[in-house]
């Protein structure tokens, strides 16, 4: 929740958070989602169906889990050692399976982007408005409970998601999930696995 790049429109979720809220159904989505979940390498399949599951509750839709990838070497970040999002978007674009709208891709190692004076700025996650792909990484989640730790991933997921739907950030409530938490942990804080009304419309639109 930072920033945006230009063409496409890339979105980011730079800050964690945890809330005990309950998620809440996003209703009236007009287009039916449906998400290919890719696991690379040796992500954590015990917090896979807990993101299939939230997931698909919170946008009303369907999914599949596509074969496990290696994380492509060309996307590689060798002064970091990372992986740089914006290659993983293209190429989990590039997997993307008939009449699937996203492919939401979740690893386990480290992922920056590039911003405005810094070429190299690591990340949670990245994700297109609209298009068909997000990258979650877990490995800026640590907490020192699990439940924390999963809650902090759904919400990313959730987040970038969102932007795969076509949500910008969201202005109108600070509580809702879209907020852009200008890497601001506080904020981040205040909001719930929730959309707005405003953005819940904009996704019935």
């Amino acid at each position: 929740m930072t920033k945006t790049l230009m063409i496409p429109l890339l979105f980011l979720l730079t800050a964690s958070c945890h809330q005990q809220h309950p998620a809440v159904v996003s209703p009236g989505v007009k287009k039916i989602h449906h998400i290919a979940f890719l696991l690379y390498d040796n992500f954590d399949t015990a917090i896979l169906n807990t993101a299939v599951k939230e997931a698909t509750g919170f946008y009303n839709c369907s999914a599949i889990i596509l074969p496990p990838q290696s994380l492509p070497a060309f996307a590689f970040y060798k002064p970091r050692q990372r992986y740089k999002a914006d290659s993983l978007l293209k190429f989990q674009s590039g997997l993307l399976p008939p009449g699937c709208q996203t492919v939401a891709g979740l690893t386990q190692k480290d992922i920056s982007t590039s911003m405005p004076g810094k070429p190299d700025w690591g990340i949670f996650g990245l994700g297109y408005r609209p298009g068909n792909a997000c990258v979650i990484s877990v490995c800026r989640l640590g907490s020192t409970s699990y439940e924390q730790y999963k809650e902090w991933f759904i919400k990313v997921l959730l987040h970038e998601l969102g932007h795969n739907m076509g949500l910008a950030h969201c202005k109108y409530h600070e509580q809702c999930l879209m907020n852009d938490a200008n890497g601001s942990l506080a904020q981040v804080d205040k909001e719930r696995k929730w959309l707005c009304s405003h953005c819940r419309k904009l996704l019935a639109e």
